[in-house]
């Protein structure tokens, strides 16, 4: 496996599980961490873009239908459904 993808899953997985709450946490085990290795290098840079732009709370809302994500994210989080 590349260094770069392992690291950038790393990351990911790191962000993912320490969130502060156990329901967002529950939320990406479940729908990001059991579908990481499906992402690519450019989708795993995304997501943690996604991290830094919006809050768990407005990515809880984009996973579970409640609200639409910007376009830039769109494809991504149809992937992670």
């Amino acid at each position: 496996m590349n260094s770069e993808l392992k690291n950038l899953k790393k990351r990911v997985i790191y962000r993912l599980t320490y969130t502060g709450t156990k329901e967002t946490d529950s939320l990406y085990k479940i729908k990001i961490i059991n579908k990481i290795n499906l992402l690519n290098i450019k989708e795993l840079k995304l997501l943690l873009n996604l991290f830094e732009d919006y809050s768990d709370l407005e990515i809880f809302n984009f996973i579970t239908k409640k609200i639409l994500p910007n376009k830039k994210y769109k494809m991504l989080i149809k992937k992670l459904k």
